[in-house]
C-alpha cells in the first residue's frame, strides 16, 4: 500500500499539471480563456474532494486506496480530453 503522503503528492503533481497546461492554455488563447477557468476550477474541486478523501477514509484497505488512485487518474484524464477538444 502507498504512503497516503505519497498518493497526496501525486494528485498535486497531477492537478497542478492540468492547471498548468490550461494557464498555458489561456496564454496562447485569450479569446478561450472563461473556458479554461472553468476547466482550472474542476480540477481545482477534483484535488479538493481527493484530497478530503485521503484524509478521511472510508476504509484503510490496499484496495480503497488503489481505487481512490484509478479514480484520479480517470477524472484527471477526463479533464485533459476536455482541454483537447478545446484546442481543436
Amino acid at each position: 500500500m502507498a504512503k497516503i503522503r505519497d498518493l497526496k503528492n501525486e494528485v498535486n503533481y497531477l492537478i497542478y499539471e492540468v492547471i498548468s497546461d490550461c494557464n498555458t492554455f489561456i496564454a496562447l488563447h485569450p479569446e478561450k480563456r472563461e473556458q479554461a477557468m472553468s476547466l482550472v476550477e474542476e480540477a481545482v474541486a477534483l484535488r479538493n474532494r481527493m484530497i478530503q478523501k485521503l484524509n478521511h477514509p472510508e476504509e484503510v484497505k490496499p484496495a480503497y486506496f488503489k481505487d481512490l488512485k484509478s479514480t484520479l487518474i480517470k477524472e484527471v484524464d477526463v479533464l485533459f480530453e476536455k482541454l483537447r477538444k478545446m484546442i481543436k
